[in-house]
């Protein structure tokens, strides 16, 4: 297989590559209706065979390139790694800057980068084994590839980060055995058949392995996936031989070409061209594409992101994409170009490159050297916040024993009503709800609960179910003596529990606010945009909320955390909350990402489905308070007004009501949202 044959294909598969991520955003199932439009359906499912070919050259290449020379494993991981390195921290910094133009930043900064960890991870092996290689050079390969793929199992990456990474050994086997058989020009058609039969089989299997595992009614289903990844695996090696004995052909030159040959070949010589043209920039146009992908798509990034500019026609959309694509990969490959043109010519990095050992060594130092210094300054910073935190507890929150629970309670201001502010769950709500609370309570009683395993409440062990939560309120609220005029205000998530609430303990409420209250639909559109049943769900999220767990251990351990926690200042930018922050941090290092919270993750499907059919009471007045952006925006594809509209039963008595802001008022503008809760309260007392 010759270097510009392979070009040629890696530069077609780049564009295929290009619209298989269009089609996933666009035509896949998981898309919701509101926005899923047909036309890309064929592209969604081939994405990690056609990355899987870019796996079989990079084998197929460094190989031969060992081969042919002696000193090719000199300064091999900087001239191997130097341009991907380059392009993706270029690539990093433009999605960076989008994502905080658009507030939108969270990591991965690239959701299509995943191909140049694995690369990265596959060239480094390939430097430690093959450069003293051995007869057991291909096994050690195998076991280095397993131990990736077995990491990135239990960082529950999706299988593609590696389902076809092994076919890099494939490419290393067969440019090995093309090298020692000197007779291998004439081709084959028997192995190209019997690659084409098991690719087929191999590849609609997996497709269709969710209806076959609820066929067989099998019980485990990481099984399942097991023979999946295998079978995909399998997929990936066929359908990378078929194209490699395509390309292995010999050419046949006919020069008695007729008129009409001669403008195929015209036309031919065109579509190469362009195939080299994108051949030259693979890696540039993978890593710049989906920024495009994401900028012209129904939401940007994420279901939850309002999008930038939407283009609705299919095809519009695909010509702007790969129009924007191309102009941008061309352009970065030009600063690549020069780049390296700037390094060849630098002797301060020739000596650079020929000590890499040493830069090796320096690099590692500093990191740990960092990662000391950020662990020692967060253990620190956290013994320092005991202090204020134990105050905080001592001047505002009580513990009482509510339902043989000792819970802590937020419990400010007189009035005729009682406001109970219900979040999900948060560090410390009864820190983080306090700005509200604090305006609230000129006028109404104001309660906040940390429940049990945040805050300042003591853990209590038990699933985090619809149950849990509404019984923690109903015991709290009878624990305080309190039993009438009680106004819930649940946030987000709790808006669940605060329907369960008003089915199941109707005495004595007077009214709920929703504020930004997440759908029941919503727990139906997670599980159905990401997994085929409730047994992958329940598989996933054990694999998750551990991974999660271990991470963000991690985080703390090493101070990094430090990353995550600029959010509190941007949710309370009052000065007398200022004071305050370093306890918000330690209760996040705490709590976030631990049993509690983990735990509520864990059971949101559940209580989505638990409370999906429920109404209000038909004469209990209610309002949903819902922030234009997510009006606009509609997460996760759900109209929230209809969603909504199923829940009221009194027009007249419930409502909903649009604000302006976001759902994150509650905490930096916590005006707006007393406003509406006089509102509400007026309105009552005007009827």
């Amino acid at each position: 297989m010759s270097r510009e044959r392979s070009k040629k294909i890696l530069g077609l598969f780049s564009v295929l590559i290009m619209l298989h991520h269009l089609g996933q955003k666009v035509s896949a199932p998981w898309v919701p209706e509101l926005y899923r439009q047909h036309g890309l359906e064929l592209f969604v499912p081939i994405g990690y065979l056609l990355v899987s070919f870019f796996f079989f050259c990079s084998g197929y290449g460094l190989i031969k390139s060992a081969k042919s020379r002696d000193d090719y494993f000199d300064d091999f991981l900087i001239r191997r790694l130097n341009r991907i390195l380059f392009v993706f921290a270029v690539t990093q910094l433009i999605y960076f800057a989008v994502r905080t133009f658009q507030k939108a930043v969270s990591l991965p900064l690239n959701p299509y980068s995943w191909f140049i960890y694995t690369i990265i991870v596959l060239y480094v092996g390939f430097f430690l084994i093959y450069r003293k290689e051995s007869k057991l050079s291909l096994t050690f390969m195998i076991l280095w590839i397993l131990a990736y793929s077995i990491i990135c199992y239990i960082l529950v990456k999706g299988n593609w980060w590696y389902n076809a990474s092994p076919v890099f050994l494939l490419g290393i086997f067969m440019a090995q055995r093309e090298m020692n058989n000197r007779n291998n020009d004439h081709f084959r058609l028997l192995p190209l058949i019997l690659s084409c039969i098991i690719f087929l089989i191999c590849f609609i299997v997996p497709e269709n392995a969710d209806t076959i595992y609820r066929s067989i009614h099998m019980q485990n289903y990481g099984i399942m996936n097991l023979i999946r990844v295998l079978l995909q695996i399998i997929a990936c090696s066929a359908f990378s031989l078929v194209i490699y004995l395509l390309a292995s052909r010999p050419h046949k030159d006919n020069g008695n070409e007729t008129d009409t040959e001669n403008e195929a070949t015209k036309k031919g010589r065109i579509a190469s061209s362009i195939l080299s043209f994108y051949g030259s920039m693979t890696l540039e146009f993978y890593l710049i594409h989906g920024l495009f992908v994401q900028l012209f798509g129904h939401h940007f990034m994420s279901d939850t992101k309002p999008p930038v500019y939407y283009i609705r026609n299919i095809a519009l959309y695909v010509l702007v994409v790969l129009a924007f694509s191309t102009a941008s990969a061309f352009s970065l490959k030009k600063l690549t170009d020069w780049m390296a043109a700037v390094y060849k010519n630098s002797d301060s990095f020739r000596k650079f490159s020929h000590d890499m050992k040493r830069a090796g060594l320096i690099v590692l130092l500093v990191v740990a050297g960092i990662t000391v210094f950020m662990g020692l300054n967060r253990t620190r910073v956290t013994r320092e916040a005991e202090k204020p935190a134990e105050e905080f507890k001592n001047n505002y929150v009580k513990t009482i024993m509510a339902g043989g629970r000792e819970i802590a309670v937020l419990d400010e201001g007189i009035g005729e009503h009682t406001i109970v502010l219900m979040s999900c769950e948060l560090p410390c709500a009864t820190l983080h709800l306090k700005p509200l609370a604090d305006r609230l309570s000129t006028d109404y009683r104001v309660i906040v609960i940390d429940y049990p395993g945040t805050g300042f409440s003591s853990n209590t062990d038990g699933e985090r179910n619809v149950d849990f939560y509404t019984d923690i309120v109903k015991d709290t609220l009878e624990a305080l003596d309190i039993r009438d005029h009680i106004i819930l205000a649940p946030h987000l998530l709790s808006s669940l529990y605060g329907i369960s609430y008003a089915a199941q303990y109707p005495e004595g409420l007077e009214g709920i606010v929703f504020i930004d209250g997440v759908p029941p639909e919503v727990g139906k559109h997670v599980l159905d945009g990401n997994f085929s049943s409730e047994d992958e769900y329940a598989w996933f999220i054990r694999r998750y909320t551990g991974a999660m767990k271990l991470q963000q251990e991690l985080m703390v351990r090493t101070g990094y955390v430090a990353i995550q926690l600029p959010l509190y200042e941007f949710m309370y930018p009052e000065k007398k909350m200022q004071e305050y922050l370093p306890v918000m941090e330690m209760m996040y290092t705490k709590d976030y990402m631990q049993g509690a919270y983990l735990l509520e993750q864990k059971e949101a499907y559940a209580n989505c489905e638990k409370v999906i059919n429920c109404k209000l009471p038909k004469d209990l007045p209610a309002v949903f308070l819902l922030s234009n952006q997510m009006r606009v925006t509609n997460p996760y594809g759900i109209n929230w007004v209809k969603a909504y509209d199923k829940r009221i039963t009194d027009k007249d008595t419930q409502k909903v009501k649009i604000i302006t802001g976001d759902p994150y008022d509650v905490y930096y503008n916590p005006k707006v949202i007393k406003n509406m809760i006089d509102e509400f309260v007026a309105d009552q007392k005007g009827k």
